[in-house]
């Protein structure tokens, strides 16, 4: 049974290959790189966003475990490691127990001994019962996403202050201490 129907071959009217041109490949290569110009930036901000949380978060540990101190011992901590005998504070050596309140790096996300640009460092200070908390990036463009407490432990009041993307916290800007 003929049927009268005869099976035709599909053929590319172009004799070319199919494919990306040149000017497709680099539009697209051109447009990626716009989106990553504009992505990279925001990452980073964000990645140090993150990281002055956890400093923020240590720094109120820190205020916790002054006022604790404080009330266990009866007296003011004059070290980290007076502060390490209530709650453990955590450098990428291991528990801080140096004998001051100088600078010390704090553990955090990515931050090792190899990889100190991602960590924090700490530092506390006190004058007449109070106490003020600084804690600042160890990378290079990160300089405004600091951290700075303050805790009087006349009042007992307390204040937390974090720096953005364009400006860093003020010492000046905490509002814990007594108006005398």
């Amino acid at each position: 049974m003929a049927t009268g129907i005869t099976k035709k071959k599909f053929h590319d009217s172009h004799s070319r290959e199919q494919g990306f041109s040149l000017v497709e490949l680099l539009v697209t290569v051109a447009i990626i790189g716009i989106l990553g110009a504009i992505a990279l930036p925001q990452y980073f901000n964000q990645v140090q966003k993150n990281r002055q949380n956890e400093a923020a978060t240590v720094l109120s540990q820190i205020q916790t475990t002054i006022a604790a101190f404080v009330d266990e011992m009866g007296i003011l901590p004059t070290s980290w490691q007076d502060l390490n005998k209530i709650t453990p504070l955590m450098t990428p050596e291991g528990p801080a127990n140096q004998n001051h309140l100088n600078w010390i790096t704090i553990t955090s996300g990515g931050c090792t001994e190899m990889q100190q640009d991602h960590c924090y460092e700490v530092n506390a200070t006190e004058s007449d019962q109070a106490f003020t908390l600084t804690a600042r990036s160890k990378h290079a463009d990160a300089t405004t996403y600091n951290v700075v407490a303050c805790l009087d432990l006349r009042t007992g009041s307390s204040d937390l202050k974090k720096g953005t993307t364009n400006t860093a916290a003020s010492l000046s800007d905490l509002r814990c201490f007594r108006q005398e």
